[in-house]
């Protein structure tokens, strides 16, 4: 291993991808990949690269906010420390400002990636090294259930064993018919994880939940079918179906996490880099998950390559990592080639 592991240098640019149609959820509709990349150079002539997306209704960035935490608050603090010393160096990025979580995972990001070469490892690896690949699933938008219907039906003619469908803005009889129809016009052994997005009332969710036990579809989970905030009425909802509930924008750090287990609100959490803040604190909240017998998703939030290669290699390296849902590399209308990340089809692996 090289021995001056010093940082020298923090560098910021834009990236912008454009996707094939937009991205319609309950929260908001995306139209491009957006992000700001970090590349970390160290005094050894290593480098290392991350980046950052930001979602103004889920975490609440944009690109300039993120950009200059990066540049004005975040590298100041880590010029001059050494990669030698990763775990004071992790708690000096997070707790550089408060909240910020994509502008810090970035910066993590970027520092795993070097620390990786310094070890002369693939991060998955280093990062644990359970598997080597997985398949993740392809999300549907919400949109004209017959626009739907035909969305599904060319992903599982081109391969996707696993189909996530957005619903929340319509009536919960409309979305579950929407899922039904669906359903019905697909192989039965693809399976479906349906993402609420919190657009539904605690009311709305138990109607929901029952119409969906009814509706006998290949279900994985419910995710997030309430607001963040409301643990108790989770809990209660997780009791009351037999449906595996899984919680997004309710975790975003480990206290989250914590909070989340001890109210028993949830049967899987999905981790996603830019919420927690990058590779660090996620390896804390799987901890905690896999103590609890909770397992996880890593999920994305429709990121640039950098960060969407460090989600694969999270989740390869990790046993209670369960389930993927990486899948704006196939939502892009051109995708920058990256030695970390290949895709075909529904697999994701890293070179």
């Amino acid at each position: 291993m090289s021995t001056d592991l010093t940082i020298v240098k923090i560098e910021t640019q834009l990236e912008k991808i454009p996707l094939k149609r937009p991205f319609v959820t309950h929260l908001h509709t995306v139209n491009d990949i957006q992000a700001v990349k970090v590349t970390i150079t160290l005094q050894n002539g290593i480098s290392g690269t991350g980046a950052a997306t930001p979602n103004e209704v889920v975490t609440g960035d944009t690109l300039a906010s993120l950009q200059m935490i990066i540049e004005n608050v975040i590298r100041p603090k880590l010029i001059g420390k050494s990669l030698a010393a990763f775990e004071p160096l992790m708690a000096t990025l997070q707790g550089s400002i408060r909240n910020n979580h994509p502008a810090k995972a970035a910066v993590d990001i970027a520092l795993y990636n070097a620390r990786a070469k310094a070890f002369h490892c693939p991060l998955t690896d280093l990062l644990g090294g359970a598997k080597k690949s997985m398949a993740t699933d392809y999300t549907i938008s919400i949109g004209d259930p017959d626009q739907m219907v035909a969305e599904a039906k060319d992903l599982v003619k081109a391969g996707f064993h696993s189909l996530k469908v957005k619903i929340g803005n319509g009536s919960v009889e409309q979305d579950v018919a929407t899922l039904s129809k669906i359903s019905q016009a697909i192989d039965p052994t693809v399976s479906f994880r349906v993402d609420v997005n919190q657009g539904w009332s605690y009311q709305e969710a138990r109607r929901g939940l029952a119409l969906l036990e009814a509706a006998n579809l290949n279900l994985d989970f419910i995710e997030q079918p309430l607001p963040a905030n409301q643990l108790t009425n989770l809990a209660k909802l997780r009791e009351r179906t037999t449906l595996p509930l899984m919680l997004d924008e309710s975790v975003f750090t480990p206290a989250d996490a914590l909070r989340v287990i001890k109210a028993g609100a949830a049967d899987m959490i999905n981790i996603k880099l830019m919420k927690s803040g990058g590779l660090y604190p996620a390896s804390q909240i799987n901890e905690l998950c896999q103590a609890a017998g909770i397992c996880c998703m890593i999920g994305c939030m429709i990121e640039a390559p950098e960060s969407l290669a460090a989600a694969v290699a999270f989740a390869n390296a990790h046993q209670n990592v369960r389930f993927i849902d990486l899948d704006s590399v196939y939502m892009a209308k051109h995708f920058p080639s990256t030695n970390h990340l290949i895709h075909q089809k529904d697999q994701l692996w890293l070179q």
